[in-house]
């Protein structure tokens, strides 16, 4: 049990100010989670490594702290009582299936896409430079925890990722609008293979199309394109 008196009161108390360090910057080695729901998951893929909360709770290295200190740290609007510091989880790749996001910058969409991916079975996701973090607290609760599942890639340069992926085998799928093959007409992948979706005003990187063995496009009418995070999802389902 934590002691009571040991609980944190001051909002520049040294381990609090570490905890807002964390927050302005996040990484794969630290960032914050919030509620029982993500803790639970990050305890469960062996990633939490201490937690900050209202009361006694059944969670490692616990510290107590005021709601004054807890709602200055939280994101949310109404803090859950209940603060983890997490790391990104060590998984290697063994489904053979990859996701590729090219400068994808708004959280949610990103959030939304590894929540996906991890529901599709890509166990691996590149973030090329340029894309939204996916340790900062929007993307964190946009993919619902996803990233404990995942074997995450951040902040790759193009050039090496294609070459990793080239030698292992990667077959790339590029989703684009011009020049592209109707993704009806694809065949379902037999070996590995990498799906790469864009930046949401841009598209993908002209030299990353160049480097993608085929290009497809979904089908669509009445509109030209689809939020990325909407386009991803279909085109994860049907690969």
């Amino acid at each position: 049990m934590t002691n009571s008196k040991d609980r944190i009161t001051s909002r520049t108390n040294p381990r609090i100010k570490a905890l807002l360090d964390i927050k302005k910057e996040p990484n794969a080695d630290a960032f914050l989670i919030e509620g029982k729901h993500l803790c639970d998951m990050a305890l469960e893929a062996g990633c939490l490594k201490e937690t900050f909360a209202l009361e006694e709770m059944d969670y490692p290295n616990l510290t107590l702290v005021s709601r004054d200190v807890l709602e200055k740290v939280a994101s949310s609007f109404t803090p859950s009582g209940l603060i983890g510091v997490a790391k990104a989880p060590s998984y290697k790749h063994k489904n053979k299936k990859a996701l590729v996001l090219d400068r994808v910058q708004d959280p949610g969409n990103v959030g939304t896409l590894l929540r996906t991916a991890l529901a599709f079975g890509y166990d691996e996701v590149f973030l090329t430079k340029g894309s939204a973090s996916p340790y900062s607290f929007k993307t964190i609760a946009s993919s619902q925890g996803a990233l404990f599942g995942l074997e995450i890639h951040y902040g790759v340069e193009i050039d090496a990722m294609v070459k990793e992926l080239k030698a292992r085998g990667y077959s790339l799928y590029a989703s684009a609008l011009r020049n592209a093959k109707p993704l009806k007409e694809i065949a379902h992948p037999e070996g590995s293979f990498a799906l790469i979706v864009g930046n949401e005003g841009q598209g993908i990187s002209p030299s990353l199309l160049e480097l993608s063995d085929t290009i497809i496009k979904i089908e669509m009418e009445g509109i030209e394109s689809l939020n990325v995070g909407v386009a991803g999802g279909i085109l994860m389902y049907q690969l």
